[in-house]
This record gives structure tokens, sequence and C-alpha cells, in this order.
């Protein structure tokens, strides 16, 4: 068989448990092969965002956190919810300041993702910011208690590789970062996305 698979369509949505920051549920699909009515887990979810923030001097910011889903202390690209109706870059730059207390003089798109098509609704915004410059000590939200950790830009690879940094969407990222050549001694003005 060639092509794309057909899609399924929506039978019945079902209700939605609203779990502070995301909303889940089962909706049901039909199958278009047969037209047999499928249940799915569906998780409703804002779009969320991160980047890669680089210095003057080729470092990179990172946040450390507690994650409670791992039960550990994770390190990774700053980052967090696109508002309702806000710009995703003016989500980044915002949740990078708050985080950081970074600020970028310039801010370009590295592309966007899906966390999880099969369960989650919502997208990732990746960004990298460069030329990135402390402006204060940071603000994060309630509920957050970062430890900011800045590496040299080459270190990076080294912490993806090893297993320093495990959350997949900060993988993601730093992936398409690369692909675009912002990272490991690449040009830093690489084709557009």
């Amino acid at each position: 068989m060639t092509g794309d698979p057909r899609p399924w369509s929506l039978v019945r949505r079902g209700p939605r448990q609203d779990l502070t920051v995301l909303r889940a549920g089962e909706d049901q699909f039909a199958d278009p092969r047969d037209g047999a009515p499928h249940g799915r887990a569906i998780i409703d979810a804002d779009d969320w965002c991160n980047v890669l923030p680089i210095t003057r001097s080729r470092e990179v910011v990172l946040v450390k956190q507690f994650r409670v889903g791992s039960g550990e202390v994770s390190l990774e690209l700053p980052g967090g919810v696109v508002d309702a109706g806000e710009d995703p870059a003016a989500a980044v730059a915002r949740e990078l300041e708050e985080e950081t207390g970074y600020r970028a003089r310039r801010l370009l798109p590295l592309g966007t993702y899906s966390p999880n098509p099969a369960h989650f609704t919502n997208r990732v915004h990746a960004f990298v910011a460069l030329d990135c410059e402390v402006v204060h000590d940071g603000r994060p939200d309630a509920g957050e208690d970062l430890v900011i950790e800045v590496v040299p830009i080459a270190r990076v690879r080294e912490l993806a590789a090893s297993g320093g940094i495990t959350h997949a969407l900060m993988l993601a990222t730093l992936h398409l970062a690369t692909l675009r050549g912002y990272l490991f001694g690449e040009a830093d003005a690489p084709a557009a996305p």
C-alpha cells in the first residue's frame, strides 16, 4: 500500500477531567477501514515552548529543576506554556527571562513539533536565543524552584550523549538546533527553518 493512511474521524468527544495544566479524556474514533469505533486517550494541553539560549561567549544557559513525574532533578532548556492568544516567540522570551534572568538580542524559530501525537493535542515551539545577556536574577513562577547552570556550548553534546540531559523535548530541540547549525562550533547564521 502506498500513500498516506486515511484519517480516523471523530465519532464522539468524551468528557474531560481538568487537571490544571491539561485536560484528559477518551474520544471515540472510526477506523477508516471498517468504520468500527475505537476509544483513544486524548490529552488536551496548551502549546509549550522552549529555547536554546546561547550567550555572546558561546555558553548555553540551562535550568535544573525537580520533576515530580520522574522523581529526579532534570537539566533542561528554559521554557513553559504558551498562554492562550500569546505569540510563541513572546512566550519563550518571557519564559527565558522569568526562569533565568537572561534576555536575548536575537530570537529565532527552530521549528514546531508534536510532543506525542498519539495522545497529546498540543505542539512545542522551539527557538534559539542568541547573544543572551543576564539582566536580573530571574523571577520564576510560584511552584518553580530553579537552579541556573551555564555551560560551554561544547559540553551540551556531552550532556545529551551521556544522559545528563534526558528530557525528550529538550533533546528534540537540541537536535533541531544542531541540524540548523547553532551547536558545536558551526555557523551562527544557518539557513532559515
